[in-house]
């Protein structure tokens, strides 16, 4: 069992309910801040960073949780082990949960039968920390059990700093005595906000129908109880914000304000994180702010095309009619840079096991033989992408743009005599 290094602290959470939250002031362009613990920006496509303050540190993300939980629903949906209609038990403790004021959760009608589909709106929607308890329950037998199944998909997103104790976000204060074994009562759960970013993105790729679930201000539930979406940023709501189509609230004392969103406007889809936002503002003004910032100042720019000449126009050839080759690349090469920042840069590297130990290509080849790569980077850029794995979007193969053809003997002599 995994064992929580060390003590958690809890805090009072300020909420403002009636006076209208301030609205932090941008900094300038290059002096973005956001008054929160952690805050993260990334594109959903390439994974390229915009953002990073504290990204990487272990935070409270409370009811954020509920992404995990909800795509392991949609993959037990997806194998078959349960259905949309299947009737979601909801046991006593869980039923009395559920009419705790202090708690985000619908009240639970003694007779109703929930289904699977009633259960993960509502925990996706409004944030019913009892139903998605009765998931977990449905699925892995216990809650307890569950937490095991969720820290199994981290490890299968490669994900390593994270700290779970239940299903919904709740912390152990609210569970009663049936706690994660080797948990503290004061333990909640804890991720950072790039493995946020992750979890929000894993469950957009593969199980899309979420942001339907979640892009609907409302929706009525089949015990007639109608449900109301947690994120303010959704057309009609006081934070409107364009293009955004998800994803989670969070919300407890540890944890504070937070909010993974996503925004698509145009082609560009961008996945945004706020963790413990200072209560004095509001987390959904802090992630409309970084969204537009985002989208105000960094774009995609094509430095060469397909077919183009690579930084190093031509290769040597060994043995050819000819001394050199001219090499193109083989797809477009763009890179993510700010709009006020254009120092970029281009060098080619050679693909060593492609040439002779002189670099030079062996003749004859064909069109289209692969010699090396183009790489493409801003010299002031240090933010990255999401994983290490996808920094190969700054990169295009480049190729012969001709066949080549190899020297007859005497040539060859003659160039074996000049040293050519």
């Amino acid at each position: 069992m995994k064992q929580m290094k060390q003590r958690l602290g809890i805090f009072l959470l300020v909420i403002t309910a009636i006076i209208p939250l301030p609205i932090h002031t941008l900094a300038a362009e290059n002096d973005f801040s956001s008054p929160a613990s952690a805050a993260f920006a990334v594109d959903y496509d390439t994974g390229k960073v915009f953002y990073n303050q504290n990204a990487d540190e272990p935070l409270g993300i409370a009811s954020m949780t509920k992404l995990i939980t909800a795509y392991i629903v949609f993959d037990e949906i997806e194998k078959g082990t349960i259905s949309w209609e299947d009737k979601v038990p909801v046991s006593d403790k869980l039923k009395k949960m559920s009419k705790n004021p202090d708690l985000s959760n619908i009240p639970i009608k003694d007779k109703h039968d929930y289904t699977v589909k009633d259960a993960l709106e509502a925990s996706l929607i409004s944030s019913a920390n009892s139903l998605t308890s009765a998931l977990a329950e449905l699925i892995s037998g216990s809650e307890i059990k569950f937490v095991d199944r969720m820290y199994k998909q981290l490890d299968d997103w490669n994900i390593k700093d994270g700290y779970l104790v239940t299903a919904s976000g709740l912390g152990n204060e609210d569970m009663g005595k049936d706690i994660y074994p080797g948990s503290k009562k004061t333990d909640e759960n804890l991720l950072s906000a790039r493995s946020m970013a992750i979890v929000a993105r894993e469950i957009i790729t593969d199980f899309p129908e979420v942001l339907e679930i979640a892009s609907s201000p409302s929706r009525a539930i089949s015990d007639g109880t109608t449900i109301w979406n947690s994120n303010e940023m959704l057309p009609d709501f006081d934070y409107y914000t364009e293009g955004v189509d998800g994803l989670k609230t969070g919300t407890t004392p540890l944890a504070g304000a937070c909010f993974v969103g996503t925004a698509k406007r145009g082609d560009q889809r961008i996945i945004t994180v706020v963790m413990d936002v200072d209560p004095e503002y509001s987390r959904f003004q802090e992630t409309a702010n970084l969204m537009n910032y985002v989208y105000d100042n960094w774009s995609y720019k094509t430095v060469l095309k397909k077919g183009e000449p690579s930084s190093q126009s031509t290769i040597s050839i060994n043995k050819g009619k000819k001394d050199k080759a001219s090499i193109v690349l083989t797809e477009d090469l763009s890179v993510w840079t700010k709009n006020d920042n254009q120092n970029i840069k281009l060098f080619f590297e050679p693909n060593k096991k492609q040439l002779t130990k002189k670099k030079k290509v062996n003749a004859p080849k064909k069109k289209g033989y692969i010699v090396g790569s183009e790489h493409v980077y801003n010299t002031t850029d240090t933010l990255g992408y999401l994983t290490k794995e996808e920094e190969i979007h700054d990169v295009s193969k480049v190729a012969l743009k001709t066949d080549i053809e190899r020297a007859n003997f005497f040539i060859q002599i003659w160039q074996s005599i000049t040293k050519r």
